[in-house]
């Protein structure tokens, strides 16, 4: 039985089970992934997973339950499982099957049509060929641990009984690779990874460039005295940054209490230069999709304008509870879940220098080029955060060498009103999270 026919069958046993309202969403994923290590495949994965996700108001109140077998069966299980969790659920959490908007928009870059061309074999042999290249790159690499490449195909459908009927196809293929630099006394890491609809030769270059480079010159990092002041923090370390703390522009979590925006909208929370977009619509974005998983079509929107608030991000229910229109911003992790607030390409606007000119401008102090722990030195509520870091020294404008073993504190409302200058050097993580570099005053560095 495919989708399309477990789907009605669903639905005629949703409506004879009493079920007022009901939806199915389901996804279907084709993914492939193959780790080589030394020239020979260590792993390898080839998978095709279907699974339908139900929920449905009986009585004013919501049951879900899900499946990844589409049989009859399965069909009668789901419904006697929705109407089971329907009956204990509280009224006030009723969910809205909504009944879709008058338009959709076309989102490019979603699916390349070519990467289905692309063989196991070529992929493996891709694996492969940036094991090659790191040993290549410099003898102080003592050790790849890992090449992967792997990629997915997913399809996703989202029907209800109120009319609506969507579907969305996107494909992707991934490439990572860790790896080991020595100078036959000291031991760093490197790591990088790749994610697109097309993998490049001068994508390859690239992630291989970036992972020894980043190891080898760790090398010779140490750490600095202690100080307070200005920094900047590069690209990816900020996106890290803005990814622990993206729950706070949440209008569920703000409803609740746990975001310190709550009733902020309208209000100056940020330095002038600070502008965040969320946009679904961007071409060929890691996570850009014409709708969410209630169906509401998606619109590209400013969050923060020049430093003020000007809107959380809504699913239907907070948008509901608040007496507005959803963002288009209700997601579900996957088939199996429920629906939550969930950011798309979430980012940081491009400033207009570049991050060669940041660095002179900063003249003396320390760049952050990553972060680490957190999970555990972030506070998401308070937005208190105390992480490991590591990056460079800058001397006179001019950086002078590589830092580790250092730890930036700070507050993360406060850091949003102390940034000074952002460059132009845009960059998402694989998580649709963005960032460019920037200079934030006011930033703890604890060191020797």
């Amino acid at each position: 039985m495919n989708i399309t026919e477990f789907k009605e069958l669903l639905f005629k046993k949703a409506e004879d089970a009493g079920f007022e309202a009901f939806e199915a969403y389901s996804e279907k994923t084709d993914s492939f992934s193959i780790t080589v290590y030394k020239g020979e495949i260590e792993k390898y994965k080839k998978n095709i997973a279907v699974g339908v996700g139900f929920r449905g108001i009986a009585d004013g109140k919501t049951g879900y339950a899900y499946t990844e077998d589409l049989s009859p069966e399965a069909a009668d299980f789901i419904i006697k499982e929705a109407k089971a969790n329907a009956e204990i659920m509280n009224p006030e959490e009723t969910a809205e099957i909504f009944e879709g908007c008058e338009k959709y928009p076309e989102v490019l870059g979603l699916y390349n049509p070519e990467l289905t061309l692309v063989t196991d074999k070529e992929k493996i042999e891709t694996a492969k060929e940036l094991e090659r290249a790191a040993y290549a790159y410099s003898p102080k690499i003592e050790q790849v641990t890992s090449s992967t490449v792997g990629s997915a195909e997913t399809e996703t459908l989202i029907a209800n009984s109120k009319g609506l009927s969507l579907s969305q196809r996107r494909n992707s293929i991934f490439a990572n690779i860790s790896l080991i630099a020595s100078d036959g006394g000291s031991k760093k890491t490197g790591w990088d990874i790749f994610a697109g609809t097309e993998l490049k030769d001068k994508d390859k270059e690239s992630l291989v460039k970036k992972a020894c480079h980043e190891a080898i010159t760790a090398l010779t990092a140490a750490s600095v005295k202690g100080c307070s002041g200005k920094v900047i923090f590069k690209n990816e370390a900020f996106s890290d940054i803005l990814q622990a703390f993206v729950q706070n522009f949440f209008a569920e979590l703000a409803q609740k209490g746990f975001s310190l925006l709550k009733d902020k909208e309208g209000e100056r929370i940020a330095s002038e230069c600070i502008t965040i977009a969320d946009e679904p619509l961007l071409e060929g974005g890691f996570a850009s999709t014409a709708f969410d998983s209630e169906g509401v079509a998606s619109q590209n929107k400013l969050v923060v304008e020049k430093g003020v608030l000007k809107t959380l991000l809504y699913n239907l229910k907070s948008a509901k509870k608040a007496g507005r229109a959803s963002t288009g911003n209700g997601f579900k992790a996957s088939f199996k879940g429920s629906v939550q607030t969930f950011p798309t390409n979430f980012y940081i606007k491009k400033g207009e220098v570049s991050y060669e000119e940041l660095v002179k401008t900063l003249d003396n102090g320390v760049i952050i080029t990553s972060v680490s722990g957190l999970h555990a030195g972030a506070n998401p509520i308070s937005g208190d955060f105390s992480l490991l870091s590591e990056g460079f020294l800058v001397e006179k404008g001019k950086i002078v060498r590589p830092v580790d073993q250092i730890t930036c504190a700070g507050n993360f409302y406060e850091l949003l009103k102390n940034i000074t200058q952002i460059a132009d050097d845009l960059k998402f993580d694989i998580s649709g999270i963005g960032s460019p570099s920037l200079i934030a005053d006011k930033i703890t560095i604890s060191g020797e």
